[in-house]
């Protein structure tokens, strides 16, 4: 179970904070894997709470309007309309490295596309605040 630190109140990482964009880079990573440059993320949800970080997006096509899972493992999901455009990362902060140094944050959980809270266990699953998920 977590044990809260001294600073639990999770923390807006903002546009042009440093550490924002090495997160960002971090936590797009998986979908760069999955659908190379055809997939973007509008984040609507990015804090932190001590050497974590939560983000909740929404993916969408390089050009705007629904992504394109072509190709993908993806695909079939959409098909069968279990697919959703969510996207959210759970990331944490290594000991070593500076927090606006995207190497120094470690991917811990993700979910592409999920069509429920995929990550409401994961304040138990990894120990991470609950407060970060925003419950």
């Amino acid at each position: 179970m977590y044990s809260p630190s001294a600073r639990s109140v999770p923390e807006p990482l903002s546009p042009g904070d440093p550490v924002r964009e090495a997160v960002l880079q971090a936590a797009i990573a998986r979908l760069d894997e999955s659908f190379g440059d055809r997939v973007q993320v509008a984040v609507e949800q990015l804090n932190r709470v001590g050497s974590w970080v939560f983000l909740h997006g929404r993916m969408h096509g390089v050009e705007g309007g629904r992504p394109y899972y072509a190709g993908t493992v993806y695909e079939s999901r959409r098909l069968d309309g279990v697919m959703s455009d969510a996207y959210a990362v759970l990331l944490k902060k290594t000991e070593q490295g500076r927090p606006d140094d995207a190497r120094s944050w470690r991917l811990s959980d993700y979910a592409i596309g999920p069509t429920d809270v995929a990550w409401l266990d994961w304040p138990d699953k990894h120990e991470a605040p609950r407060a970060l998920f925003g419950f």
